[in-house]
C-alpha cells in the first residue's frame, strides 16, 4: 500500500470515529438510517453526512410548507439526496480535505480509498452504535458526490461494500 493510501486509512479511521460519536451523541434519541461520505469530482473534498427518520420527517414538512416538496420523487430526493442531511455540518474528515488536496492525482486512488472507508466502517465495532441506541446493521452506509453525474453509480457501488447486504438491494433501487 503507498504512503498516501497508509496515511489515507489513518487519518479516515481517527476522523470518522471522532465525527461518529459526535453524531450519535447528537441524535442518540432518534434513529439513524443513512451515513453517507460526501466527496468532489476530483476526490479531493470528504465529509460526513448523516440523516434520521425524524430529521428526514422534519426536514420534508418544512419543505412541503415552503412548496418545495411535492412529489413522492421529492421525497426519495430528501431521503437520498447527501446534501439535504441535516447531521454533519463540523466533521472532523473536513481536515482530510487539506491533504487530499496537496496529493497530486487524488482521483487515481478513489477506488482504494473506497475500499479502505468500507474496510473501516466495517471494523467500526459495534459497541459504538449501541451505546448510543443505533445498530450498524440497520444503516446505510454510502459515498456520494456532490458534483457529478456519476454520483448515482459510486453509491451503488459504494454501498454494496460498505452495508449490511440486507439493506443494499433495497437501496438499489431507491429510485424505482
Amino acid at each position: 500500500m503507498s504512503n498516501f493510501l497508509s496515511e489515507f486509512e489513518e487519518r479516515f479511521r481517527s476522523g470518522f470515529l471522532e465525527d461518529l460519536k459526535s453524531i450519535l451523541e447528537e441524535v442518540k434519541d432518534e434513529k439513524v438510517y443513512a451515513c453517507a461520505f460526501g466527496t468532489d469530482s476530483d476526490f479531493v473534498t470528504l465529509f460526513l453526512a448523516v440523516n434520521t427518520e425524524e430529521s428526514l420527517v422534519r426536514h420534508v414538512t418544512n419543505m412541503k410548507a415552503e412548496g418545495l416538496c411535492d412529489s413522492k420523487e421529492d421525497e426519495i430526493y430528501y431521503r437520498w439526496g447527501l446534501s439535504e442531511y441535516q447531521y454533519g455540518d463540523t466533521t472532523h474528515l473536513n481536515h482530510i480535505s487539506k491533504f487530499l488536496y496537496a496529493t497530486e492525482n487524488v482521483l487515481d486512488y478513489k477506488d482504494e480509498m473506497i475500499k479502505i472507508m468500507a474496510k473501516v466502517v466495517k471494523e467500526t465495532d459495534d459497541v459504538l452504535f449501541t451505546q448510543f441506541g443505533q445498530s450498524k446493521e440497520d444503516i446505510i452506509f454510502f459515498v456520494s458526490m456532490t458534483d457529478d453525474d456519476m454520483a448515482e453509480e459510486l453509491e451503488d457501488q459504494s454501498v454494496i461494500q460498505m452495508t449490511n447486504a440486507k439493506l443494499v438491494d433495497g437501496f438499489l433501487h431507491r429510485y424505482q
